[in-house]
C-alpha cells in the first residue's frame, strides 16, 4: 500500500469508528484524531502486503515521563475493508489504549499541579533569600544561596511536601536561627 492508499482508508475508517475523524497532511502519516485526546497513527507494514499497522499515540513527551505506559498496537489486514479494519481497531486496539491514555492524561494533570506549586514555592523562596541561582530539573528546583561566608541551598521536590536543605559554612546566629526553627517545629 502506498501513502495514497493508506489516506483513503484512513477517511473510509473514520467514518465507521465512532467520533474519530481523519487527519491526512501530505508527506506525514496518516491520523485517527478521537474522543479524550486518542490519536492513532496509520502505517503500511512493508514487509506484510495488505496490512497495516495502527498504533495509538500518547501526547508527546508522555512515554519519557512515564515509561511504564503500555504499547497499544494492532496489525490488521485490509482486504475487508475499511469497516472490518474499523471493527478490528475498535475491538483490538481501543479499550486497554483509551484506558491507559486516561491514566496518561490524569498523570499529566498531576505533574502540571505539582509544577505549578513548586513554582509557586519557589517564588515565596526567591523572594526572601538575596543572590540566589535557580537550576531547575525534571522534578525538582535546586535553589542556591551565599550570604558572607554562610552558602546553601534548598531544593524542592516534587509537590514540595518534602524538601532538602544545605548549609555549609553557617556562622552562630545562623545555626542558632536554624536550630531555632527545628526546635519550633519538634513542639
Amino acid at each position: 500500500m502506498n501513502e495514497s492508499d493508506i489516506d483513503d482508508l484512513v477517511v473510509q475508517v473514520a467514518g465507521h469508528l465512532e467520533g474519530f475523524t481523519p487527519l491526512i497532511r501530505p508527506g506525514h502519516p496518516a491520523y485517527l484524531l478521537g474522543p479524550g485526546g486518542a490519536r492513532l497513527v496509520v502505517h503500511p507494514l512493508w514487509n506484510q502486503a495488505g496490512k497495516i499497522a495502527v498504533l495509538g499515540v500518547y501526547p508527546d513527551g508522555s512515554r519519557g515521563l512515564f515509561p511504564d505506559l503500555s504499547r497499544h498496537q494492532v496489525a490488521v489486514t485490509v482486504g475487508r475493508g475499511a469497516e472490518s479494519v474499523a471493527k478490528k481497531i475498535a475491538h483490538r486496539l481501543l479499550p486497554g489504549y483509551q484506558r491507559d491514555l486516561a491514566r496518561c492524561f490524569e498523570r499529566l494533570a498531576d505533574r502540571a499541579v505539582e509544577s505549578s506549586n513548586r513554582a509557586e514555592f519557589v517564588a515565596t523562596l526567591l523572594a526572601m533569600l538575596p543572590g540566589v541561582t535557580v537550576t531547575e530539573k525534571k522534578r525538582e528546583t535546586v535553589i542556591q544561596w551565599r550570604l558572607g561566608e554562610a552558602s546553601g541551598s534548598f531544593t524542592v521536590h516534587g509537590d514540595t511536601a518534602v524538601n532538602s536543605i544545605e548549609i555549609r559554612t553557617a556562622d552562630r546566629e545562623l545555626t542558632e536561627r536554624v536550630a531555632y526553627a527545628v526546635q519550633q517545629r519538634s513542639m
